[in-house]
């Protein structure tokens, strides 16, 4: 009986020594050796090609949803020509989540979004006229609906 609470004691002990080792090797790890393994890495990869595996595993970083998969179809048969396009659908599903994520990543990539079918229109309440120039309107010219507007011309 007095073994088993000897033993029941140094448990503790040992997973608090076991977890300080791991530490000081983790902590080892990240402040000695892994910015020399990574400058080695570095220049070893200094003439690397762009390849599939590259590709895959840039993807795979991302983690992007079934989406992806219908958007840009198997990576295997995806030509070279179309990796940066399959780069950057990632990245926009990594970021896509919210209207503006996406519209920020189509800005920097200078990719226009400008489509009648993500305005949405058909599923807003419609608002009069005059309650658009207090809520800030999509149209160019803002004010009474009898205004002429030069694009669209008269409004009767």
């Amino acid at each position: 009986m007095r073994e088993f609470r000897l033993v029941n004691d140094i448990d503790p002990q040992l997973e608090d020594a076991a977890r300080a080792k791991q530490q000081l090797e983790a902590e080892r790890w990240r402040e000695q050796l892994r910015p020399r393994a990574m400058r080695l890495f570095a220049a070893r990869t200094a003439k690397l090609h762009g390849s599939r595996e590259l590709l895959k595993l840039l993807v795979e970083e991302l983690y992007p949803d079934d989406l992806f998969t219908e958007l840009v179809g198997d990576l295997d048969r995806v030509p070279l020509r179309r990796w940066p396009q399959v780069v950057a659908i990632a990245v926009a599903l990594r970021h896509s989540w919210r209207r503006g994520g996406l519209a920020s990543i189509a800005r920097r990539l200078h990719v226009s979004l400008a489509a009648p079918t993500l305005n949405d229109r058909s599923t807003r309440r419609h608002i009069r006229p005059s309650r658009r120039q207090f809520f800030g309107s999509p149209r160019h010219c803002q004010g009474s609906p009898l205004r002429s507007d030069p694009i669209r011309g008269s409004r009767p």
